[in-house]
């Protein structure tokens, strides 16, 4: 007799060492999806993953598309009394200016996220997620 009949042979030893899927969702008592509900969660992925891309997509429009000029610098202490208070009172105002355009950056990107995503994809998302894990089988 070989080494594989003595021991069950290759198929019996696969399958206890490779449960199968049904096996693991029973043991994790996780019941298996309907179609319509599979169909559902391939489209709560695709839905997420539009979540990421229009993310990032906002992102990249607002913060690299559209970018602020250099910072201010401060200015350097000269001689001149006079002289340096004019360069610090502009340097005040460009730094204002400066920060200005920053608080509006991040403003269009909230706004752009909210609009797209919060208020559009969003709702979606959830109501396919609500349908997911809230519907039943009709056997249960």
């Amino acid at each position: 007799m070989s080494a594989l009949q003595e021991n069950g042979g290759a198929a019996g030893k696969r399958e206890e060492v490779n449960p199968l899927p049904s096996a693991i969702l029973e043991k994790l008592r996780i019941r298996q999806l309907e179609p319509l509900q599979m169909v559902g969660l391939w489209l709560a992925i695709a839905f997420f993953v539009y979540i990421i891309l229009a993310s990032a997509a906002i992102f990249f429009v607002s913060f690299r598309w559209f970018q602020l000029p250099a910072l201010p610098v401060p200015p350097l202490n000269s001689g001149d009394a006079d002289q340096y208070k004019r360069l610090v009172d502009a340097y005040k105002q460009s730094n204002d200016i400066y920060q200005q355009m920053a608080r509006l950056q991040v403003e269009r990107a909230t706004q752009l996220f909210q609009l797209v995503v919060a208020s559009t994809i969003l709702p979606v998302f959830s109501a396919i997620l609500g349908y997911i894990f809230g519907s039943k089988r009709s056997g249960e």
